[in-house]
């Protein structure tokens, strides 16, 4: 009764599966970052193992093994991961406009760089949410201790959003604040202001998200006059 109720006051959008190209993508990408972590747990036993006295041939040897077909069986989710981004248009024209923006590009953009994860973790969230929307969804708007009508200390970020979203942004958010016009000036106006370092990064990493929402739904590359307007 309180979901029927819900819907009748509220009028939720009828929910409509992601296409099948970003399903592809998101489970190619997911795949690749699984095989990458289990890659670096097995080259830190490695090195581990190289300090061990006397350890045994079998071990070192099924080690050794383990490692190659890892990075073998990457290598071919990662080649998929490519044909894919260049052989679906849709695809191709994203990464090709999110790669203009500084900090986002990076050396292989169509391979599992933060642009592809960027497109795979978000999907239909960076174009069919509004702009609030979408950084709740991503867990970067500022959340209120409240007792009744009265807000008990300083604002701090919600997190109760995707945290793997957060992950994705924030590598190309710390390349943005030295490359990237916008967030570069942003950046210093906030520490300018005395805000600490984080908040100042956060900050960067929600108008980012917003950047790369309005350069998806617009279908224009990253302009520094424009975007600054917007």
């Amino acid at each position: 009764m309180v979901i029927l109720a819900f819907a009748q006051s509220q009028h939720p959008e009828s929910w409509r599966p992601d296409p099948e190209s970003l399903q592809q993508l998101s489970g190619l990408v997911n795949q690749a970052e699984a095989l990458r972590a289990t890659l670096r747990q097995w080259d830190n036993r490695a090195y581990t193992q190289a300090y061990v006295p006397h350890l045994p041939k079998p071990v070192r040897k099924t080690t050794n093994a383990l490692q190659k077909a890892i990075r073998r069986e990457l290598i071919k989710v990662e080649e998929a991961i490519q044909e894919l981004c260049e052989d679906d248009p849709v695809l191709r024209s994203q990464i090709q406009l999110l790669c203009t923006i500084p900090g986002v590009a990076e050396q292989s953009a169509s391979r599992s760089t933060s642009t592809v994860r960027l497109l795979a973790c978000g999907k239909k969230t960076l174009t069919n949410y509004s702009a609030r929307a979408l950084v709740a969804h991503a867990g970067l708007a500022p959340k209120h201790r409240q007792s009744g009508t009265s807000i008990l200390g300083k604002s701090h970020l919600a997190k109760e959003g995707n945290k793997r979203f957060r992950c994705i942004l924030y590598m190309p958010t710390l390349v943005g604040i030295i490359h990237n016009p916008i967030l570069k000036k942003f950046y210093q106006r906030l520490l300018a202001k005395g805000k600490p370092k984080m908040v100042a990064i956060v900050a960067c990493m929600k108008k980012l998200l917003l950047m790369v929402r309005a350069i998806l739904i617009k279908q224009s590359p990253f302009n520094p006059f424009i975007q600054e307007i917007a």
